[in-house]
């Protein structure tokens, strides 16, 4: 996805605890996880891999699995979001899981990410992305945060089309993808991952 030229710089926001945000930071709330969006201050701390800011400010466990370099796309993105906070919701959220699976009494846990990769096209289509750190994995995790976010587009912003690239070799995404009616229209080549289905689903999910 091409990234979005540099907005001119404004005062930066105050982070705010992310249980309490106002529009347009909201968190969108499914059943088992907090979807936790992304203000400036926290993608600024990801990108500099300072995991204990970011773990501060979104007052979770982070895992080893989740500190990596790929953050690197968020790019210009917490300058954009600063320039035009409505953007902040079609960008992506965090999954933060309210208590850890094993209930081990440590707290909020980071457990992957889910979101839009931009606001809706000319054609009113927003495209989605989703991970889910390896332990967290077969669950039901993936699906329960594409429905929770489709949800949310459908009812607060009346947005209907959707769209997820996916790897022919994704066998567990292709499959969920399926399963919520999404329908393969094509596919192109990305430069980094190689082959790319395209997959559209329009109105409410399977």
């Amino acid at each position: 996805m091409s990234r979005v030229a540099a907005m001119p710089s404004r005062k930066r926001a105050t982070w705010v605890p992310y249980k309490t945000m106002p529009e347009p930071y909201s968190v969108v709330h499914a059943s088992r996880f907090d979807l936790v969006p992304m203000p400036p201050p926290l993608m600024r701390s990801i990108l500099a891999e300072d995991w204990t800011t970011a773990g501060r400010l979104l007052g979770a466990q982070i895992p080893q699995e989740w500190r990596s370099e790929h953050w690197r796309w968020l790019g210009n993105r917490p300058d954009q979001a600063e320039a035009d906070p409505s953007f902040i919701p079609w960008f992506p959220r965090v999954l933060v899981l309210r208590q850890p699976a094993d209930r081990s009494g440590g707290g909020p846990a980071v457990v992957g990410e889910a979101g839009f990769h931009g606001p809706p096209d000319d054609e009113g289509r927003v495209e989605f992305g989703y991970m889910v750190i390896t332990d967290y994995r077969r669950r039901g995790f993936a699906e329960e945060a594409v429905r929770a976010l489709t949800a949310w587009a459908i009812r607060e912003r009346g947005i209907t089309r959707f769209r997820a690239f996916i790897g022919p070799q994704n066998i567990p995404s292709l499959s969920l993808i399926r399963k919520l009616g999404f329908v393969q229209v094509g596919s192109y080549q990305h430069e980094e991952l190689g082959e790319q289905l395209i997959f559209h689903g329009d109105e409410a999910l399977g």
